[in-house]
């Protein structure tokens, strides 16, 4: 008689690998789907009832279930590998990038200690324009009000003084617009940055391009020039 369980075992197995949920174990695939199975599968034979042992059929099917395990744990492995390539290309052809003008989406901006600006659009004219800034942590340190804003690009200067009037540390901030036109209706703002690419830079598995104090990933380059 088999051992019961094996067929479920198989069945979870598979599950995971289709959802790519392989357990990494020192750089390599964990011993959990296939030499599991084998295990289970010598012990099912050995310890059958010679009166009624496994059917044939039953054999095949349960190794027909394990050559499809290994199909997709060998397919997990491949696409695993694909993706670092693909990583590895991209990081490559950034550097293409340095020297040359963008213009970009983006809402990060590097401060140094020195005054840096922060870019943004305009859909049409605002009567009140407010630039948040925000620290690594996503809490707010600086407000910035502006008037009388008309429509198209415009620029806010932020001198890294919080609102509090002191000096922030150095590091990566981020910062958001809103504005309303003068019957206090939304005006859309779009952040962005615009310069020469003056190098790449890699943060959790991100690629950022780095213009003047700004930091923008290649996906939301609109325009390249020279």
């Amino acid at each position: 008689m088999a051992i019961q369980g094996i067929d479920r075992f198989l069945q979870n197995q598979a599950s995971e690998a289709q959802a790519g949920s392989i357990t990494k174990n020192n750089g390599g695939i964990k011993a959990l789907g296939r030499d599991t199975f084998l295990k289970l599968l010598v012990k099912q034979l050995q310890y059958q009832d010679p009166l009624n042992p496994m059917s044939n059929t039953d054999f095949t099917a349960q190794l027909a279930q394990f050559s499809s395990l290994e199909q997709m744990t060998n397919m997990s492995e491949d696409m695993k590998k694909l993706s670092d390539l693909q990583a590895s290309m991209n990081n490559m052809q950034a550097v293409d990038f340095i020297g040359k003008r963008v213009s970009a989406k983006g809402d990060i901006v590097e401060f140094n200690g020195q005054e840096v600006g922060l870019d943004f659009y305009l859909d049409s004219a605002a009567t009140d324009v407010d630039v948040d800034i925000y620290d690594p942590t996503g809490n707010l340190v600086k407000t910035i009000h502006m008037q009388n804003v008309p429509a198209g690009d415009a620029v806010c200067h932020w001198d890294g003084r919080d609102n509090a009037g002191d000096m922030v540390q150095p590091g990566k901030y981020t910062f958001k617009v809103d504005a309303n036109d003068a019957q206090g209706a939304k005006v859309d703002a779009t952040t962005y940055a615009t310069g020469t690419v003056t190098g790449v830079t890699y943060d959790k598995g991100i690629t950022y391009l780095i213009v003047g104090d700004k930091e923008v990933t290649i996906s939301n380059v609109e325009k390249i020039q020279g």
